[in-house]
């Protein structure tokens, strides 16, 4: 797996979400109280913002400022 495909994986809200219920069916299996699993989506749910934040931030921050968007006319003559 390359490092781009693991970063992307890192970001996405379904791998969270799948983490989320995993996790959620664990605890549910071993019969934890309700709160304690209350506790563990909330914490996921923490880390797996953070890490989206923190991957996208990086992106953005990784491409050149200093690309300008212009149109040239000639695109679009018929």
């Amino acid at each position: 797996m390359k490092k781009e495909d693991l970063l992307r994986k890192l970001g996405s809200r379904k791998f969270w979400a799948c983490i989320s219920a995993v996790v959620i069916a664990l605890v549910a299996f071993f019969n934890a109280p309700a709160e304690t699993t209350e506790r563990i989506v909330a914490l996921i749910s923490a880390i797996g913002g953070l890490c989206i934040y923190m991957l996208s931030e990086g992106i953005a921050d990784s491409k050149p400022s200093d690309v300008t968007n212009y149109i040239e006319t000639k695109d679009f003559k018929e």
